[in-house]
Parts: structure tokens; C-alpha cells; sequence
């Protein structure tokens, strides 16, 4: 079985980095921010956040911010949500679940993470792969793609936010490129490169030509020129210089959606 998904890059790893930011941002909520109820706020929902995770912990951690959100600031606010994020992946990933947190915190959650929550929502409720296989059809990744590209290009100084796009976009432009084990963008049988794929890379030349995701496809159709539009996965040098290059290229996507912001 080829190993098609960037290793590494599940939801409860991502949640650590969120910790790591989120511990740093309550510093300045606990010494900066001039408010004893947003102290007293952040403190005992931390100490909620101190038991166990159980269905029921998470639930009273969930309960316990309804209605107080909006008395704190955005970066306070943001900071609490990434815990209980953290929080609730320790027990289970898909415990919370992003649609139901959108509609109870309605005009509490900063804009930005609210959209955010929106986009993961959409992968919540119909992920791209299970099994290994593709659940959406190549011009879906696309448009998947492009939508957390968009939410990147607008939030480019939003560290609450920044991790989980990126791990979005990552896993939407990665299957882009390659597909996956089950669904690979070259035939097993023919090695023939998909007809699907092309068709909506041409889409996104068409539609998106300013975009992170065209620029690496520009390139990426080079390399493919040069293979004939033919791989074969068995052969090791040739199948290694293919995920090699397609994580080049993610990588270079992630680079130039960052870069374009600051223009």
C-alpha cells in the first residue's frame, strides 16, 4: 500500500500546537488584561480543563463558557476555544462537533475562528478520505482547496488561526496532486494520470489564475509533461522522485499564500 497522506498531520497532533500557542496567548490574558471577571473567567474554566477528559467534563467546560465569551475579548475568547479543542481531542476528535459550536457561541467566537470552524465543519461532516479512498471528486478538492486558500489570504497575522488552515490546505492540495492510496492520480493498472484531475486542474487555471494552488500546478504540469502523463508505482526511484516532488510542491503552495498577504 503506497502511503499517500502526509504522515503526522492528524487532528490530535494539531491540536498540541494549538496548546502550545493557546499557553502563550493566556499569558498576556492573565497579566494584560485589566478585567478580574476575565480572570476569574480564564482561571476556572482552567481548572474545568485540570480533570480528566470525559464526555462529561467536556460538556461542563462547553456549558460553562455559553454566555461568557462575550464579555472577553478576541484574543481571550479564541484562546478558550483553542483549549477546548485541545481538551476535547484528548477524549475524542469528533466529540465536538464544529457546526454545533458555530450556532451555540453565534456572535461570541471571533470572526475569523468562526469561519474557520465553518471550513472544518465541512470536513467534519464529509471528510475527503476514508479508508484511503477519495470521498469527493477532484473538482470538489479544488474548490476545498481554494476556500481555505481565500481564508488564509485574509487572516494572515491570525496565529489562533493559522494552524488548522494550514493543516487544511495541506490535506486538500496534497490529495490534489496524488489522490490516495486507493484512489491514486495515476491508474494502477494503466498508469495512466487521471483524466478527472486534469480536468479540474484546468479549472483552476481558468478560475483561479492568481492562486497559490495554480502556481504550483503550472509547475507540477511540467513534471508531469516530462513523465508522458504515465507512472508507474512500482518502480521505486521514479515513484520516490513523484512523492518527493508533490511534497515539494504543498510546501511551496503553503509558502506563497503566506507570501502573496504580505504584498
Amino acid at each position: 500500500m503506497i502511503g499517500f497522506e502526509r504522515r503526522g498531520l492528524e487532528w490530535n497532533m494539531l491540536k498540541f500546537s494549538c496548546v502550545v500557542i493557546t499557553g502563550l496567548l493566556l499569558l498576556g490574558i492573565l497579566s494584560g488584561c485589566g478585567s478580574a471577571n476575565a480572570e476569574k473567567t480564564v482561571l476556572e474554566f482552567e481548572a474545568i480543563l485540570d480533570n480528566a477528559a470525559t464526555a462529561e467534563n467536556i460538556d461542563k467546560a462547553n456549558d460553562y463558557l455559553e454566555g461568557r465569551l462575550s464579555k472577553l475579548n478576541d484574543e481571550q475568547a479564541g484562546s478558550l476555544l483553542l483549549d477546548l479543542e485541545a481538551y476535547a481531542a484528548n477524549y475524542d476528535a469528533d466529540y465536538l462537533q464544529y457546526d454545533d459550536l458555530v450556532k451555540r457561541y453565534k456572535g461570541e467566537i471571533p470572526g475569523a475562528m468562526a469561519e474557520l470552524f465553518e471550513l472544518k465543519a465541512i470536513e467534519q461532516k464529509a471528510p475527503i478520505l476514508k479508508d484511503a479512498t477519495l470521498q469527493l471528486s477532484w473538482a470538489d478538492l479544488l474548490e476545498r482547496a481554494m476556500a481555505v486558500e481565500e481564508f488564509i489570504r485574509a487572516n494572515q497575522e491570525d496565529l489562533m488561526v493559522k494552524e488548522d488552515a494550514l493543516w487544511l490546505y495541506r490535506r486538500y492540495v496534497n490529495a490534489l496532486l496524488m489522490g490516495a492510496s486507493n484512489s491514486p492520480v495515476f491508474d494502477y493498472g494503466t498508469h495512466a494520470f487521471s483524466p478527472e484531475a486534469q480536468a479540474a486542474y484546468d479549472v483552476c487555471r481558468a478560475e483561479y489564475p492568481g492562486s497559490a494552488v495554480a502556481q504550483i500546478l503550472a509547475e507540477y504540469e511540467k513534471y508531469l509533461d516530462g513523465l508522458g502523463y504515465e507512472l508507474r508505482y512500482e518502480e521505486k526511484e521514479e515513484s520516490a522522485k513523484f512523492f518527493e516532488t508533490c511534497s515539494r510542491l504543498v510546501s511551496e503552495a503553503e509558502k506563497q499564500v503566506y507570501s502573496a498577504g504580505s504584498q
